[in-house]
């Protein structure tokens, strides 16, 4: 019975060993053959020679195993990361800056200043992780105006569609948005960029009692008609029902999504920037569904009282 039991375990033990742990003993047999004959036939040279590429095909085996997930996830990145960076020289330098910037880092001991370091180094991985996903975030008007301009000067955009959500009557009055407003004029006469912008007005600057806007949104929205630019109109309340279309966006082709985050006097506090298709085509969608409630400017033109 003893007998029995134990022939039992080891032919459970036979069947139930991996393949690929048959394949480490036999990879392992082989070469131990191999180097006995080549022990026997060829000089040391050539047995150390052979010796070491039989550490490297094992190696290579170790770490392509399907049971070392931990090692084919972790060596690739960590030691094959420079050399992937390497045919990008513009990000690999800045790797190399970013790399011995945190070696004198680590370097740091004094605990009250690694815990700082480290807070605002998550906040920069926070950053960073935002960029790798295509979006970049800037601050302030001047900083957004730089990078308006950039993309619509930008080679192959022949279409940039604007929702300008004008909830102050300061809305592109300052000399940010004057200098952009001459660039949209600039690429239009040019014919270089179609432009088409939707314009949703707050019922304060256009009461339901009134037939225009008030001014300057008025002049605004009469000079960019005048000089070309395809202009639709629509009051806030009438998005009541669908607010997701309330938002002021610029959409530059189906390259990228830009998304304004305005204070109440209509200054751009931060400007979204994102180059994931998936978010430029959902803008798309949107406007289209904006574009269903607004009105064209001439066509309002025409109903109302003439402009003096």
């Amino acid at each position: 019975m003893f007998y029995g039991s134990v022939m039992e375990r080891s032919s459970e033990s036979e069947i139930t060993l991996p393949p690929d742990k048959w394949l480490a003993v036999a990879v392992a047999v082989c070469s131990g053959f191999l180097l006995l004959v080549a022990s026997a036939l060829l000089p040391m040279q050539a047995i150390l020679t052979a010796i070491g590429l039989l550490v490297c095909a094992l190696l290579g085996f170790v770490i392509a195993s399907p049971g070392q997930p931990q090692l084919r996830a972790v060596l690739p990145t960590e030691l094959e990361t420079p050399l992937v960076l390497a045919s990008d020289e513009l990000v690999y330098d800045r790797y190399n800056r970013i790399a011995k910037l945190l070696i004198k880092v680590s370097r740091q001991q004094d605990p009250i200043y690694r815990s700082i370091a480290i807070d605002q180094l998550d906040n920069l991985v926070k950053s960073l992780t935002s960029i790798a996903s295509g979006t970049l975030t800037f601050e302030g008007t001047e900083t957004w105006r730089i990078v308006y301009e950039l993309l619509l000067r930008s080679p192959g955009l022949y279409l940039y569609r604007s929702v300008a959500w004008i909830k102050n009557a300061n809305y592109w009055q300052d000399e940010p948005g004057r200098k952009s407003l001459q660039v949209n004029y600039e690429l239009f006469e040019q014919e270089r960029i179609n432009i088409e912008r939707i314009a949703i007005i707050n019922d304060g600057l256009w009461p339901l009692t009134e037939p225009r806007p008030v001014e300057p949104v008025l002049s605004w929205l009469h000079e960019q008609h005048a000089r070309g630019i395809w202009i639709k109109i629509v009051r806030e309340s009438a998005l009541r029902s669908e607010p997701d279309l309330v938002a002021d966006i610029g959409i530059y082709g189906s390259r990228a999504l830009g998304i304004q985050e305005l204070d109440e006097e209509c200054r751009t506090e931060r400007f979204l920037l994102t180059f994931d298709f998936a978010r430029v085509a959902d803008a798309e969608g949107r406007w289209n569904r904006l574009a269903v409630y607004a009105e064209s400017y001439g066509v309002h033109l025409d109903r109302t009282v003439p402009i003096g």
